[in-house]
């Protein structure tokens, strides 16, 4: 994801201060944005594939 992405969700998504996004770490950054998200009634992201399921998606789509 560019950057710029990262600076409009913070600022313009989560409404923090261009000194919150800058001081926040990335572990901070995505947490606040999965909080928001769960406020906002979004449901949880899907895991990612197991080594199995990869495999197979490999073996099926190359």
């Amino acid at each position: 994801m560019p950057f710029r992405q990262w600076m409009r969700i913070g600022l313009g998504g989560l409404g923090w201060r261009p000194a919150d996004f800058w001081s926040a770490t990335l572990t901070e950054f995505f947490e606040a944005i999965n909080g928001h998200n769960e406020a906002q009634g979004a449901e949880e992201p899907a895991a990612a594939p197991s080594a199995d399921e990869l495999a197979a998606l490999v073996a099926k789509y190359g």
